[in-house]
């Protein structure tokens, strides 16, 4: 605190000692400090420390070298800014700031910890708090208010973590309520804000974002095992099935061939035409590659990101190649390249489905590290189960950005996309939707909220929560 960081600031310049008081003095001759001391040299009873024009900035005193009894420090007006106890060199006591006379904070210290009633309060007070704490950690009732706006929010704290019920009103009518299990919010207006806790996505994540070890065989596994690695992690966080998923050597040359016969082409092409000279049995394998693949051109070892952002012009109707990936009924899947032309086997149904799931939304609700979404990805909603809008003017989306409270903190961003997706790629209709302004860093938080029938009911209401994730050793 300021209080002894003052005192450990003292320079000694030329010292007087006279009859048991002791000064130090600036180098221009004024008073910095004066205090008793005892037979052994110690600091015993009072204590004064000035500024270089005379002014009194701290009046203490102690007991055989250490703080004992009140601390004060005062402003360059003489106004008392800071009063306090001291009990053996520990804060024991109250401890108190002003700001213009009047008093911005009231607590108790036992023991150099906090321990009891805490009042805090702007000098304007239109920002008060009120809480208690036990041996230095919140623990009970927490109130905090802006009474000017007539907003207060109240909670309650066990052993410094935030516990059962808590809710925010504004007029006393009460706008959102809350429950905390242990410092986690569970529960947020009715609805469970993360469907997985951090700790336990991140070791979820630390676990998919193992990459295989590749073959010397093959020239091409190890950017093989890292596509794997990044659908795996993308399927992770959907909270879709991503253990048992593996990649078929079949498949893998198929894609090599869909890929080689894109670049002979120069083009992206799910249907290709044979191209000239190619030979008529590798044409035959990359054609049943390419159709039945994503297709890419940018790297086989970005591909897989690259489907997952699908928000380009030509992909943002339809996000086909990010629903491949997150299709429930995958299980299988294999990866090919040529040059920078890549593919990914999409259409494979051996794995467990949706298994009572009625959607897949991306970005998922809850936690979302930054490396798996960019500010211009479009949020999409696969249908798995359940009526689909009839029309876009049906739809209707908001997405508001949150403040620390989850309570929104602006006017709902505006959408420059927003319609139902083409096709069933990879299961069921989709609802593509895409917000200006977005920001995707550590701690943004946003609450989003979509209706089918143009309002009158709300299909879907989640909180997504941008978050830091580690990547493992070695990992791209």
């Amino acid at each position: 605190m300021l209080a002894q960081l003052l005192l450990l600031a003292s320079i000694a310049v030329p010292v007087s000692q006279d009859e048991g008081v002791v000064e130090t003095t600036y180098p221009g001759g004024a008073v910095q400090e004066r205090f008793e001391v005892d037979d052994e040299g110690r600091k015993e009873g009072k204590y004064e420390r000035f500024r270089e024009d005379g002014t009194v900035e701290v009046t203490a005193s102690y007991e055989k070298d250490r703080l004992h009894g009140r601390f004060a420090e005062f402003g360059e007006s003489g106004e008392l800014v800071l009063e306090a106890l001291y009990g053996s060199g520990e804060r024991n006591g109250y401890w108190r700031t002003f700001e213009g006379g009047v008093r911005t904070l009231n607590a108790t210290y036992k023991n150099d910890l906090l321990h009891g009633r805490w009042e805090s309060s702007t000098a304007d007070e239109a920002h008060v708090v009120r809480a208690k704490y036990v041996r230095g950690v919140l623990d009970g009732k927490f109130e905090e208010e802006r009474p000017v706006e007539k907003w207060k929010r109240s909670a309650t704290y066990r052993k410094g973590l935030l516990e059962g019920k808590a809710k925010i009103s504004i007029a006393n009518k009460t706008v959102s309520t809350r429950k905390w299990s242990k410092g986690l919010l569970v529960e947020l207006d009715g609805r469970e804000p993360y469907p997985m806790q951090l700790d336990a996505l991140r070791a979820e994540l630390a676990e998919a974002r193992v990459v295989a070890e590749a073959h010397p065989a093959d020239p091409l596994s190890e950017d093989r095992e890292y596509a794997l690695m990044r659908l795996k992690t993308y399927r992770a966080l959907c909270r879709l099935a991503w253990r048992e998923m593996s990649l078929v050597p079949e498949w893998n040359d198929l894609c090599d061939a869909a890929s080689e016969v894109c670049e002979a082409n120069g083009e992206l092409d799910h249907t290709p035409d044979q191209p000239d000279g190619f030979d008529d049995d590798r044409f035959q394998e990359g054609y049943e590659g390419a159709s039945h693949s994503n297709l890419a051109n940018g790297g086989l070892a970005r591909s897989v990101d690259m489907y997952m952002d699908d928000s380009d012009p030509s992909n943002i109707d339809r996000v086909g190649h990010r629903r491949w990936c997150l299709n429930p009924s995958m299980r299988k899947t294999g990866f090919g390249a040529s040059g920078k032309w890549a593919a990914m086997w999409s259409m494979d149904g051996s794995g467990p489905g949706a298994r009572g799931r009625s959607a897949v939304l991306y970005p998922p609700a809850g936690f979302v590290p930054v490396d798996l979404f960019g500010p211009r990805h479009a949020w999409s909603i696969q249908l798995l189960t359940g009526k689909s809008p009839a029309s876009d003017d049906d739809i209707q989306v908001e997405i508001v950005t949150l403040d620390e409270h989850y309570q929104p903190s602006s006017a709902p961003l505006e959408l420059d996309y927003c319609a139902k997706g083409g096709g069933t790629y990879g299961g069921g209709p989709c609802v593509i939707f895409r917000p200006v302004g977005l920001v995707v860093r550590p701690g943004a938080r946003y609450g989003a909220k979509v209706s089918f029938d143009g309002g009158k009911s709300i299909a879907f209401d989640y909180l997504v929560e941008f978050v830091a994730v580690p990547k493992n050793e070695g990992q791209r």
